[in-house]
């Protein structure tokens, strides 16, 4: 009886190795990368399935999805979280070059020169990088055309943060070393040139005002915050905090920080003075705290949970006066108007679950409605209802909005989609 014992462990034991060594060894394997703790907060990790809706070469024209009147639905494919728009002049060339269109030289650098006798006409370019390429593309809202302007491949661009002119972005993505993942910055002009890699694993690099870039650099013991010129040049040590987990915001003026946002911990927003990188604690405690500082550092949009409710808030930094909004979103579902009187902010017909947490993992999605709200007199204005005009339901983030407040730009969280409304 013990020797039939033996005999029977023996087996199980050898069928315990086969199955370990077909799954080890021969299992097939898919093809998403999966990381622990996604460094890219809120976005989605893994290899993107390519965007065959956008051109390899050349300028469509009439570009995009028209799903209703100034309501455009530019790609079908993800793209990187983060686009610009910027104002344009759009020359029209003259008699013996009609039907030709070509941006001002301010614009793309593949873009041909207006005649002296060509007429100009205001109009919109957005850039965005196709997230499975890495390939950097230019949107014109009121033409409807779209060109590829890089050759420069990167696959697996998850985030990207530019220059107000856009001509410069800073693309972050991951990649392997030693059998460790890390997160790549690479820095490069619009077309993909003068590239090169910044320090590896910066959770932020980010430009603040017209041509300074901070970089942001968690470590287990604190973060390191960074200020260089654009280019790279002139880099010096703003702040080094015991705090490891921050999101920081950088404007023309001050930055400002917060902790990571989360309903089961207390969250606090701070001042970090531009000139000596001091800490100045202005928010919390609040659960769930999120920041939004307008564009000269003046005002601070942030949004809290208490007791199961959102709230949406603006600070005004002189007076220390918080005022409530009419509207309950979180404050990275909006975006400031560049005169900072004014924020369109994305908002969720229903506000349900343990957020911000479930919606950061992907547990929750939200059908939203783009609001225009007026700060001075706390006047909430419907801007656009994707689901009625369009036919789509969208969880907008990455608000972008061009200096002259003519189209706002948003990226659906749950597809990467990337879409235009002309306003």
């Amino acid at each position: 009886m013990k020797r039939l014992f033996i005999i029977i462990a023996g087996v199980v034991v050898l069928i315990g190795v086969l199955i370990g060594a077909y799954f080890l060894f021969f299992a097939p394997k898919g093809a998403d990368l999966t990381v622990g703790g996604n460094p890219f907060s809120g976005t989605q990790s893994g290899n993107a399935t390519p965007s065959n809706d956008l051109p390899t070469e050349g300028t469509v024209s009439n570009a995009g999805t028209t799903l209703a009147p100034q309501f455009v639905k530019i790609t079908d494919g993800p793209v990187a979280h983060g686009s610009v728009a910027f104002d344009v002049e759009l020359a029209n060339q003259a008699a013996s070059d009609a039907g030709t269109v070509s941006l001002s030289a301010s614009s793309s650098a593949s873009s041909t020169q207006a005649t002296t006798s060509a007429t100009s006409t205001p109009d919109v370019e957005v850039r965005f990088i196709d997230r499975a390429s890495g390939n950097v593309y230019s949107y014109v809202a009121h033409a409807r055309t779209l060109t590829r302007i890089s050759n420069k491949t990167l696959p697996g661009i998850q985030v990207a943060s530019w220059t107000p002119d856009g001509s410069r972005v800073y693309a972050q993505f991951l990649a392997s070393s030693g059998g460790l993942e890390q997160v790549n910055t690479y820095a490069m002009d619009a077309q993909g040139g003068n590239g090169y890699l910044l320090d590896n694993n910066l959770s932020e690099a980010v430009i603040a005002g017209a041509n300074t870039l901070f970089t942001l650099f968690p470590g287990t013991t604190g973060s390191v915050g960074t200020l260089s010129d654009a280019d790279g040049s002139n880099a010096h040590t703003l702040f080094s905090s015991v705090l490891s987990a921050l999101t920081v915001h950088p404007t023309t003026g001050d930055l400002f920080a917060t902790n990571k946002p989360s309903s089961q911990l207390d969250g606090y927003g701070f001042q970090i003075s531009r000139k000596t990188g001091a800490f100045s604690r202005i928010l919390g405690p609040l659960r769930g705290l999120s920041v939004l500082p307008n564009p000269d550092g003046t005002s601070l949009l942030y949004s809290y949970t208490d007791g199961g409710v959102y709230h949406l808030r603006v600070l005004d930094l002189a007076t220390r006066a918080s005022t409530a909004l009419p509207v309950a979103t979180l404050a990275e579902k909006c975006a400031w108007t560049a005169d900072g009187k004014s924020v369109y902010c994305a908002v969720p017909t229903n506000l349900s679950g343990n957020l911000p947490d479930d919606w950061y993992q992907g547990a929750v999605s939200f059908t939203d409605r783009i609001w225009k709200i007026d700060l001075s007199d706390r006047l909430a204005t419907l801007i656009l209802d994707p689901s009625q005009v369009g036919k789509v339901s969208v969880d907008a983030v990455d608000l972008t909005l061009d200096p002259s407040e003519d189209v706002l730009v948003f990226t659906d969280k749950h597809t990467g989609a990337l879409y235009a409304y002309d306003l």
